[in-house]
């Protein structure tokens, strides 16, 4: 996809409902732990951080500060601002009701703390996480920043988003099964994930330890009805363009555990790729919870884990599914395997999607 420049992944900052911290998260991921609980008050299961003492209306804030300061130390740039041009990606889903309307900016705020060059800020449901990342490397590529940092913060397990999502028949009565023949939806969660994107001739000059190439993208429309999903012939045409014509080793899958969106979304990576048997697939979202605009981040992060450490991360809660398909959801327990690409679907409300190919940088540098 890319001629003059090949961007480059060199830091990750993550806080979620599994912790705080990007190996905090790993650790528990791969321990196969979650802190989804059911809440007596909202009368649905949701997933929050434990023993993080904030006040609701500076969550997001705190919550991104923590996931972009580990970012920028993880990729060792943190006290060289003034060496750089800085670019700020910031996605947001929804407005965040725990604060006044139009008289708050996260991205207003954040950049009052970090100073940034260029700032940007874009919404698009549940596909923001990857898309800013996408964003990120338009700018990179332009020549604009010489790194940006791409992310979203979200706390939506408002009384009002529950309403919502309740009316629309989406959230667990129980808890999140992705891919089971049981799912029933999932539940809501929160957290902030932040990566750092560098071109690799950068990275590779200043010793940067790479996570992935960003090797390729696509994003589009997959539906246009903002509760159904009619077919899963546009999600499979947005993975076809994204891959052109490689076989991930593993995928990061959307999984809502929602009826429509794992089945549509399990034909379309069944339909697009002729070698699906040496695919594994999982869902994290039975581990966070959805943490909306930042799951397709955190299933960036948790898919560069994934290649560094060659596990494939579970999906929970899996008994028995009715999406006869025979894929290997890695059900329950994580899995060793070699892994040297990864594809992070996201598939948002309203049709908005986004595939992310990332691959194994050449050199095998890690963090």
């Amino acid at each position: 996809m890319y001629t003059d420049i090949k961007p480059v992944i060199t830091g990750v900052g993550i806080v979620s409902p599994l912790g705080i911290g990007k190996e905090e998260n790993w650790k528990q991921l791969i321990n196969c732990k979650h802190n989804i609980f059911y809440s007596k008050k909202l009368d649905v299961p949701i997933a929050i951080l434990d023993n993080f003492n904030v006040a609701d209306s500076q969550k997001q804030y705190k919550m991104a500060i923590l996931a972009i300061r580990e970012a920028l130390e993880d990729a060792n740039i943190a006290n060289s601002f003034h060496n750089k041009k800085i670019g700020f990606c910031l996605g947001e889903s929804k407005t965040n009701l725990f604060n006044k309307p139009f008289e708050y900016s996260l991205l207003k705020e954040l950049s009052k703390t970090f100073h940034f060059n260029e700032t940007s800020c874009m919404s698009a449901a549940c596909a923001t996480g990857t898309l800013t990342i996408i964003q990120g490397c338009k700018i990179i590529e332009n020549g604009n920043c010489d790194t940006v940092i791409c992310g979203c913060s979200e706390t939506s397990i408002h009384p009002l988003y529950i309403a919502g999502f309740k009316n629309m028949g989406v959230l667990t009565k129980h808890i999140p099964s992705p891919f089971d023949k049981d799912r029933d939806g999932f539940a809501i969660g929160e957290g902030a994930c932040f990566v750092v994107i560098e071109r690799l001739e950068d990275a590779v000059k200043n010793n940067r330890k790479i996570y992935a190439e960003i090797e390729s993208f696509s994003n589009g429309i997959y539906s246009d009805n903002t509760l159904s999903i009619g077919s899963h012939l546009k999600m499979k045409q947005i993975i076809k363009k994204a891959v052109s014509g490689h076989t991930p080793d593993y995928i990061h899958m959307h999984g809502t555990a929602t009826k429509l969106n794992d089945y549509n979304e399990s034909k379309a990576v069944f339909e697009s790729f002729n070698n699906v048997d040496k695919i594994s697939l999982s869902s994290t979202k039975a581990s966070t919870g959805h943490m909306l605009s930042v799951s397709a981040l955190a299933g960036t992060a948790f898919s560069l884990l994934a290649m560094k450490n060659n596990i494939v991360p579970p999906t929970l809660n899996f008994k028995q599914t009715d999406i006869n398909l025979n894929l290997d959801y890695t059900p329950n327990k994580p899995k060793t395997k070699i892994i040297n690409s990864s594809l992070i679907l996201s598939f948002g409300f309203g049709g908005q999607s986004c595939a992310l190919f990332l691959k194994k940088h050449k050199c095998g540098q890690y963090a």
